[in-house]
């Protein structure tokens, strides 16, 4: 790779090293912390830290790095490292020996469902280079299409020998004994199962409803005799001391109408840079079902009063989002409770978290405990993410804590390569942790270590879909009720097992009252995913079915206001096409009535809808829709410079989307060749697929393809 050295990278060892993450979901945070522990205990000064934390420990000072940054929207960089990226910039605009003293080494996660795969890694390491930094060790790119363990352990594995030649390592027992098990050894009792269903146990608790059945084949372990490359085992790094032994927790209840952590007041002081981001109360005015009760889906809007929250008022536009803060079901978190043997009066004492060890610091979303206590049902209700996907790494954690070899020995295979279909199986049901510890009765880890290998609790993310005025004081926004059933292959192979699972958010918002107040914080719009300011007379191209047309909403009653209040007829207003699908017209045209309106008064230019469900003969999808429209779509896009914008689910829609295009622009060079050397730059007759995909990636660059997808 450029600039990366084949030996040490460097004319000097460095006595530190810093571990520094961009994360948005808890996946970059987690790593990049296990990294560090592990740095620690293998004999490096190590310390580690969030981008967005860059004046507190001094980046434009640090000479030895080991990134872990993740990508979230189309290519857009985690909001905890926004600042870092402001001045980044400013300190590298013009300045080729800006970063000559950084060496450095970057692990990005991506998910190649998205076209721009792995953008901050791939940015950050291209802006760093033309900086005069070093790549000490090459960079890894890590797909959460197939799997981020693939390439992260490979990476991690490799990184140590590396680093150790840029930066000083003392010599450390505890290294060789915390590293990757290369080869434990399978027991005569696993290996003869030919298969399991895990079932949920014949409890008959009050929780047994929280937690559900997992059917997996070990039949895999029969021909093993050790199992090989588990990951290393985190190390212990948390304490947990009563505060009180004797006194359930003291702390004022909240108030009834209030429902968010108890340690909000810390999370709204005013140590924010830019105060309109800031976590503020809000009050839920109002819930309204847009579908009908025939429909697949249940899609709610619902209404929050932003009244006290000044410091946002003027600050947002349509088109942006918010953060929800939402805490875990209760019930899931007391059945996990009464699965780790906590009795409600120990559940409810207020505990700190202390580090065991004084140089390793504790993971972010727990350090507050230290000089905060709280509750052990607080922490896991809005602190620990007891809903994320298993890892790997936490797997193996917790085979250490089974009495029974046999459940030890299947949480070792799943944690190993030769595990990893079954793992990925294991993945496809999408357990919860107190699925996982029925699954695997004898598994009885403490409680601290428990908290320490669960991921935070990341907060959930909305479109606003209302425009503001001046007196505008609340947001709205739409969203799919997410329950769902996954179906697996029964223990006997002749029935399929349904697993009913449930989002996190969206079926506690459902089921909140009216006059609920729950903590939410306006999100930096880094894609600029905005109408156009000014008498800009660019079309526009909206790409938005189901709830992904709930930013159009805004931006059409932006629209409409500004037709209002500046007397401009609809006609002399440029051009505004939305593209909208969903299965039914009948039953889940979600806001039919207000855009139907628009359509009539012209606000709304042209309308092009498809219902995949219905009988009517015409397109199914919206890329099908932007097909049979293709001339006027390429000519809008190419001659009149135009906007288009796509909001909605990434793996489906947006890649489908995104394909189209393609197809599109290479069809349309072939009818215009006109066009074709200003897409291209090359002396050909037609663009290829790959030159499409680049024209599409530049537009995405010059802000005129703006995307806001999700998983």
């Amino acid at each position: 790779m450029p600039n990366a050295s084949d030996s040490s990278g460097a004319d000097f060892v460095d006595s530190q090293v810093t571990f520094l993450y961009a994360s948005q979901t808890g996946n970059a945070e987690s790593i990049s912390y296990n990294m560090y522990e592990e740095a620690a205990k293998r004999g490096f000064n190590a310390r580690w830290h969030v981008l967005d934390d860059h004046e507190k420990f001094g980046f434009n000072e640090v000479q030895t790095a080991v990134f872990v940054v993740s990508t979230t929207g189309d290519g857009d960089p985690p909001d905890n490292s926004a600042r870092f990226w402001r001045i980044l910039r400013k300190a590298t605009r013009g300045k080729s020996t800006a970063y000559s003293h950084l060496r450095y080494a970057i692990l990005g996660l991506g998910d190649t469902n998205y076209s721009n795969f792995c953008n901050t890694a791939q940015r950050l390491d291209k802006q760093l280079l033309e900086a005069g930094a070093t790549a000490f060790y090459p960079k890894g790119l890590a797909d959460d299409g197939t799997g981020l363990e693939e390439v992260v352990e490979s990476w991690i594995e490799g990184l140590w020998p590396a680093l150790a030649r840029v930066a000083q390592c003392a010599p450390c027992e505890v290294a060789e004994a915390s590293g990757s098990s290369k080869a434990d050894v399978v027991s005569a009792v696993s290996a003869g199962l030919a298969g399991l269903a895990l079932d949920s146990n014949t409890s008959t608790s009050s929780s047994s409803s929280a937690h559900q059945p997992l059917v997996l084949d070990f039949r895999a372990m029969e021909s093993l005799k050790a199992i090989t490359g588990t990951p290393r085992v985190p190390s212990a790094v948390c304490e947990m001391v009563s505060v009180d032994g004797s006194a359930e927790n003291t702390a004022p209840p909240l108030a009834k109408d209030l429902t968010c952590p108890p340690w909000y007041a810390a999370l709204t002081d005013d140590s924010w840079d830019d105060t309109s981001l800031a976590p503020f109360l809000a009050t839920l005015q109002s819930t309204t079902q847009l579908t009908s009760p025939e429909a697949l889906k249940r899609t709610l809007l619902v209404e929050l009063s932003l009244s006290g929250a000044d410091h946002v008022r003027g600050s947002w536009q349509a088109g942006d989002s918010f953060n929800i803060y939402a805490p875990n079901d209760e019930v899931l978190v007391r059945g996990l409770l009464e699965r780790l043997a906590v009795s409600a009066g120990e559940a409810h004492r207020p505990v700190a978290l202390q580090k065991r060890d004084a140089a390793i610091e504790l993971p972010t979303h727990l350090a507050r405990f230290a000089s905060a206590p709280a509750s052990l049902f607080d922490i896991l209700l809005w602190a620990c993410d007891v809903c994320a996907a298993p890892r790997k790494q936490t797997l193996r954690a917790l085979a250490d804590h089974c009495a029974e070899v046999i459940d030890r020995d299947r949480l070792l295979f799943l944690s190993s390569r030769q595990g990893v279909a079954v793992f990925d199986e294991l993945r496809r049901q999408a357990p919860t942790t107190l699925d996982l510890l029925h699954a695997f009765p004898s598994c009885h880890p403490p409680v601290e270590r428990l908290l320490e290998l669960l991921p935070p609790l990341a907060p959930r993310s909305y479109s606003i879909c209302n425009a503001p005025t001046a007196t505008t004081d609340s947001w709205r926004f739409a969203f799919n009720v997410v329950e769902y059933c996954i179906q697996v292959e029964g223990p006997d192979a002749s029935s399929m097992l349904p697993l009913r699972r449930r989002g996190v958010c969206t079926p506690w918002l459902e089921r909140l009252p009216c006059a609920q107040r729950i903590l939410v914080a306006k999100r930096r719009n880094v894609s600029e995913f905005r109408m156009p300011a000014g008498p800009d007379q660019r079309p526009i191209i909206m790409v938005g079915p189901g709830t992904g047309v709930a930013p159009f909403i805004g931006f059409l009653e932006q629209r409409a206001q500004h037709l209002a209040t500046a007397g401009v007829s609809p006609e002399a207003a440029p051009l505004m096409w939305l593209f909208f699908g969903c299965r039914s017209r009948q039953h889940d045209f979600l806001f039919s009535t207000q855009i139907e309106q628009w359509q009539s008064e012209g606000v709304l230019s042209r309308l092009s809808t498809c219902f995949s469900r219905d009988s009517l003969g015409g397109p199914k999808y919206v890329q099908h829709a932007m097909a049979q429209h293709e001339d006027e779509l390429m000519d809008l896009l190419l001659t009149q410079n135009a906007l288009l914008f796509v909001c909605g689910d990434a793996k489906g829609m947006g890649k489908d989307v995104n394909d189209a295009l393609a197809d599109m622009l290479c069809r349309y060079s072939s009818k215009h060749p006109e066009y074709f050397d200003v897409l291209a730059d090359v002396d050909t007759k037609q663009l290829s697929k790959v030159q499409a995909l680049q024209v599409l990636m530049r537009w995405s660059t010059e802000r005129r393809y703006l995307r806001d997808l999700w998983a």
